[in-house]
């Protein structure tokens, strides 16, 4: 009876997906032209045809996208391994074992809010950030959806202060959407996706303080809703990685991760937004 109740919210979601694919892509381009050049620029190989393809398939995933969250939040928990499998836990059990918190390092690709099924993978606590939203009641819904499986959730405003003051006696994982626009244009840049790129190096600067474990979530799409998730150590100390090290090997796998699936990357955000002005400098300046 769960894998039919499973099979039939499957179809309901993938048909709203569906009907959503039509709106953004067809009725009301959702920043349509935004994607095209983006992905123009960031593949210059590519051919126009290549490049439209992947705008379609970009924006199919954008469409799946929207209902995932609500898919990962409403699964019986034993239909979750047909949406996410985790690869390499035995990465996460050692440092934990070590008493090292371990900074995961995660982007804006596949879909992140599947993450929060992690704490099922560990006995140790898993903090991640998330944005509030000004009507209450949707807040605390959305709350209680995300933090089903046990994550403790941190407003942005508090993430750095929590996390640089999280005193438990016991190790935790400090999930973060790592590749975020800074605001403004930020002080550091490097190259990614052939283009220069402003970076926030937050992240970086919470494993650096604390001396954390930084580890890299590398994600694949099997198929359509479902994600696998493998664990990649960037270094176990980040001290002696230091901040620079840690965006150069950040953003290094995550290039590798985007060129192999690319529509899985969220490309209608406007990444690039910010230009250069005086006193920027080289991510390896930090």
């Amino acid at each position: 009876m769960q894998a039919l109740r499973f099979r039939l919210a499957l179809w309901g979601w993938r048909s709203l997906s569906d009907l959503i694919f039509l709106v953004l892509f067809k009725l009301w381009p959702y920043r349509r032209n935004m994607v095209l050049l983006n992905m123009a620029r960031c593949f210059p190989t590519r051919s126009e045809k290549e490049i439209r393809q992947m705008v379609t398939a970009y924006f199919r995933h954008l469409a799946d996208l929207v209902v995932e969250p609500f898919m990962i939040g409403g699964v019986a928990r034993g239909s979750l391994g047909k949406l996410v499998n985790y690869e390499n836990t035995a990465l996460i059990d050692r440092l934990l074992r070590e008493k090292k918190n371990i900074v995961l390092m995660a982007s804006h690709y596949g879909s992140w809010e599947y993450l929060l099924s992690l704490p099922l993978q560990t006995d140790y606590q898993v903090l991640a950030a998330y944005s509030p939203v000004s009507n209450k009641w949707l807040n605390g819904w959305l709350l209680k959806l995300r933090g089903r499986f046990g994550a403790v959730l941190i407003p942005k405003s508090e993430w750095y202060r929590r996390t640089l003051g999280w005193n438990a006696e016991s190790s935790a994982i400090f999930v973060t959407i790592a590749d975020q626009r800074p605001p403004e244009s930020g002080k550091y840049y490097l190259n990614f996706m052939n283009r220069k790129t402003f970076v926030q190096s937050g992240a970086a600067r919470i494993a650096v303080q604390r001396d954390c474990a930084v580890v890299y979530l590398d994600v694949t799409k099997k198929e359509r809703n479902s994600y696998h998730f493998r664990f990649r150590l960037i270094t176990s100390q980040a001290r002696e990685l230091g901040e620079a090290g840690i965006m150069e090997h950040y953003y290094k796998a995550l290039e590798n991760t985007i060129e192999r699936q690319p529509e899985l990357w969220l490309w209608s955000h406007n990444r690039w937004k910010f230009h250069s002005r005086d006193g920027q400098k080289p991510v390896n300046a930090l």
